[in-house]
C-alpha cells in the first residue's frame, strides 16, 4: 500500500526517467489499437490485465502530470549538460589563448634578437648593408616602447602586431630577412601571428555562448510531486469489487515496486561504515585504581 508514500531517499532523476519510460510502456500496451485488436508481436498482457479504450481519468490525468514534469526535468538536464560542454570547450579556448599569447610573445623576443644582431654587424660593403637592418628595427621595435607592444591588451597588441607584419612584407623588409638569414625566424613569426589572431578571434567568428541552466531543483520537485501522486492514485484504483482493477494497478506499478526494491538491494551492498575507533581511557581515569 502506497497511500502514505515516501520516496527513497536514494532516489535521483534517472530513476524517475526510467520509471516514467516502463510506465509508458505499459500503459501503451493495456490500451487497445485503433484497429481494435493487437499484433502478433505485441507482449501478452498478465492474467487479470484486459485491454482498455482508455485509462481510467483518475490515472489519466496524474500520468499526464508525471509524464510532463519528467519531461522537464529531462529537457534541463539536456540543456545543462550541453551548457557544461559549452564551459569545457570555453575553458579549451582560454587555455588556447594563453598559449597562442605566449607563443606570440616568444617569437617576437625571438625576431627582436635577430634584427638586433643584425642591426649591430659593422659595414663591411656587402648588400643589404646593416643599416637596412637597422631601418627595420626603428620600424618594428621603435624607441622608446621597443617590444612593450607585446604587454597589451589582446586587442591593442594584435593593432600593433598587424602594423608590424605589413611592414614585414614590404620589398625592403624582405631583402633584409633574405641578406641576414631571418626568413626562418619571419616563417615562425607568421605562424604565431595567425594563431594569435585565430584564438582571439580577430581572423575568425567567435560567438559567446549564453550561460547554461544550474538550478534543477524546481524541475526535480515536480517530478517528484508528480511520481508520489501517480503512485497513490494507481493504488488507489485497486478495488476487490471492480473486476480487473487489482491486477491493472499491480501491473502499472511495477516499474516503480521494482524500482524500489532496487535501491534496497544497492543499500544493502554498499559497504558499512566503520565506527570511529574511541581511545581508551588513561589509566585510573574511571575510578579504578
Amino acid at each position: 500500500m502506497f497511500s502514505t508514500v515516501a520516496l527513497p531517499p536514494d532516489l535521483v532523476a534517472d530513476d524517475v526517467i526510467a520509471v516514467r519510460d516502463q510506465v509508458s510502456a505499459r500503459i501503451a500496451a493495456v490500451l487497445r489499437p485503433k484497429s481494435g485488436k493487437r499484433k502478433e508481436g505485441d507482449a501478452p498482457l498478465p492474467r487479470g490485465v484486459e485491454l482498455l479504450a482508455a485509462l481510467p481519468p483518475h490515472i489519466d490525468r496524474p500520468w499526464r502530470r508525471f509524464d510532463a514534469a519528467t519531461t522537464e526535468l529531462q529537457g534541463f538536464r539536456s540543456m545543462r549538460a550541453s551548457a557544461q560542454a559549452d564551459q569545457r570547450h570555453a575553458a579549451a579556448s582560454e587555455a588556447e589563448r594563453s598559449a597562442a599569447n605566449s607563443d606570440s610573445d616568444d617569437r617576437w623576443r625571438a625576431f627582436e634578437q635577430w634584427n638586433a644582431g643584425a642591426a649591430g654587424l659593422s659595414d663591411d660593403g656587402e648588400a643589404p648593408a646593416p643599416s637596412e637592418a637597422r631601418w627595420l628595427y626603428a620600424q618594428l621595435f621603435p624607441a622608446p616602447d621597443g617590444l612593450r607592444f607585446i604587454t597589451r591588451r589582446p586587442r591593442l597588441q594584435w593593432t600593433a602586431m598587424v602594423q608590424r607584419m605589413k611592414t614585414l612584407e614590404e620589398e625592403r623588409a624582405q631583402a633584409v630577412l633574405e641578406g641576414f638569414g631571418g626568413i626562418r625566424h619571419h616563417r615562425q613569426l607568421v605562424a604565431a601571428h595567425a594563431r594569435f589572431g585565430d584564438a582571439y578571434g580577430f581572423t575568425t567568428v567567435a560567438t559567446a555562448k549564453e550561460g547554461g541552466p544550474t538550478d534543477g531543483r524546481p524541475q526535480w520537485s515536480a517530478a517528484r510531486d508528480a511520481l508520489r501522486s501517480l503512485i497513490q492514485k494507481i493504488e488507489s484504483h485497486a478495488d476487490p469489487e471492480i473486476p480487473g482493477s487489482e491486477a491493472l494497478a499491480a501491473f502499472l506499478l511495477a516499474p516503480y515496486v521494482e524500482m524500489v526494491d532496487d535501491l534496497a538491494r544497492s543499500r544493502r551492498r554498499a559497504p558499512a561504515k566503520k565506527p570511529e575507533a574511541v581511545s581508551a581511557p588513561p589509566f585510573g581515569a574511571t575510578g579504578t585504581p
